[in-house]
């Protein structure tokens, strides 16, 4: 019962993200497909994504901040942030990057300090999304473990 109910709340919570524009198929596919060869596949993932794309951003903001800004790395930067947010579906994040890169091709630091804080944003509502994701994965897991070794597995 316990599994049913969390499945069906991890079901409705990517069913909201992917409405909410927050992620595309690709992640719904990852992880659907992965979780068979490695139940931690989904925890990991999204840790080690949130993890990476927060320190990049904080990067990011360091790097705007200089007064000689080096658009090309920060473009560098950007890339990066669309290519780990390519990889699993996070296609908000993607979005937003785009228009990063725009203000980068610019030269434009006031355009490029006001996108960034977009981007912030908008990863900041795509992470908690994934974490909570995430630790609904966690609790089916245990939920699953704990079911394998009450009937003697």
């Amino acid at each position: 019962m316990a599994l049913r109910i969390l499945t069906d709340m991890q079901l409705s919570l990517l069913n909201q993200m992917l409405k909410k524009g927050l992620i595309n198929n690709e992640f719904e596919h990852l992880m659907i497909s992965k979780r068979a060869e490695d139940p931690q596949f989904v925890v990991e993932t999204t840790q080690e994504y949130c993890a990476e794309v927060k320190a990049i951003l904080s990067q990011m903001k360091n790097d705007i901040a200089t007064p000689d800004v080096e658009f090309s790395h920060l473009v560098a930067s950007c890339d990066l942030v669309k290519k780990k947010s390519t990889r699993i579906g996070c296609e908000l994040v993607i979005s937003t990057c785009m228009l990063l890169i725009g203000a980068c091709d610019e030269r434009n630091k006031k355009k490029f300090s006001q996108t960034l804080e977009l981007l912030k944003k908008d990863f900041s509502t795509t992470q908690s999304q994934l974490e909570t994701y995430a630790w609904l994965e966690r609790r089916i897991i245990n939920v699953q473990v704990d079911q394998a070794e009450s009937s003697g597995f």
